[in-house]
């Protein structure tokens, strides 16, 4: 079979700083206001902006959504915001976990909704004037493989920063049976929660591979969207489909977040790799449906024990400034009601 990759390419500049520091956003649809309310507390505990801290940010669905966010200069009290907008107009009460027969053969909720919400916040802006280095996994049905959204921060990269932030975000975050497939440049693209909800690994491997960075240089701040207390009935153990259903995304979400959390720390150390999240009670949350007042008392108390850990580890670094090559994009554009 032959392989569908390029082996040649250009071959990265070795890095030459004392270290490279990561942000990875895991998925979680609505409950990715966790994260933003997070980073919000952090900058409002220290008086620094967190995307100054960080030299390659990752973000898978909502949680790349989120990074895209930081790329396009909002702050993390913005995005959280921007965000709450966003589950009201997308995630209409009248629908969540409502059964009707359409969810059989349709997505639950509307893609051009989401659309028209994202052109809100991100507008014409492409993913070439991200102000960050930015890695957002998304899916390809069509073809079958993962296909990787990366901003052009290095030589290989010739063709993804002329793609509107917009269309990134719909490809990450086009769950299945939520929302329709996007489809980006003639690709059929779903969530990239499918194979990468949290995309730590993959931004070690783009640091490592695209940028020269070495694994003992690297750090990595890693942020979940809550995860529930998992200790399935043993009825479970030989259920079908119909018990299954309702369990079944939660346990995928979070063995794919659990299994990448361990094989980053043995990548980089343990020592270097901070996971943030909280463990709440089965139910209590959902993709599609939140409890805001709750998100941010969990997303308060996490940041506040976790707040000197990120001070010790992270606050100390200033990441180099980047720019993408000439003609691949370039600093964010303000949208004219922003210059005004």
């Amino acid at each position: 079979m032959t392989d569908r990759y390029s082996s040649t390419g250009p071959t990265p500049e070795p890095f030459t700083g004392d270290r490279f520091q990561i942000l990875s956003l895991d998925g979680g649809g609505a409950k990715a206001l966790f994260s933003a309310s997070v980073l919000a507390r952090f900058e409002e505990d220290h008086g620094v902006r967190v995307v100054d801290r960080f030299d390659l940010i990752a973000g898978t669905s909502a949680g790349g959504i989120v990074a895209l966010g930081l790329g396009a200069g909002l702050s993390p009290a913005e995005i959280a915001d921007r965000y709450l907008e966003l589950i009201a107009k997308v995630f209409p009460r009248s629908r969540q976990r409502k059964w009707r027969p359409s969810r059989l053969v349709r997505p639950s909720y509307s893609g051009e909704a989401l659309r028209e919400v994202l052109v809100e916040v991100f507008g014409d802006r492409l993913l070439g004037e991200s102000s960050k280095r930015l890695l957002v996994p998304s899916w390809d049905v069509q073809s079958g493989e993962v296909h990787l959204f990366k901003t052009p921060h290095s030589d290989r990269l010739v063709r993804d920063w002329n793609v509107k932030m917009v269309d990134v975000a719909l490809a990450t975050s086009a769950a299945p049976t939520y929302f329709p497939a996007a489809t980006v440049d003639s690709a059929r693209l779903i969530d990239g929660g499918v194979f990468a909800n949290n995309p730590s690994v993959f931004a070690i491997g783009e640091a490592k591979s695209m940028l020269g960075v070495q694994l003992d240089s690297m750090r990595v701040l890693s942020i979940g969207t809550m995860s529930p207390f998992t200790d399935h009935s043993d009825r479970l153990d030989n259920a079908g489909i119909g018990r299954w259903a309702s369990a079944a995304v939660d346990t995928i979400l979070t063995a794919s977040s659990d299994s990448s959390t361990g094989l980053a720390r043995h990548l980089i150390g343990f020592g270097n790799f901070v996971r943030l999240n909280a463990t709440v009670q089965p139910g209590l949350f959902a993709l599609d449906r939140i409890d805001a007042a709750k998100v941010a008392g969990y997303a308060a108390t996490v940041s506040r024990n976790l707040s000197p850990e990120y001070a010790a580890k992270f606050i100390d670094h200033t990441a180099a400034p980047y720019s993408p090559p000439p003609g691949r994009g370039g600093a964010v554009t303000p949208r004219a009601e922003e210059q005004s």
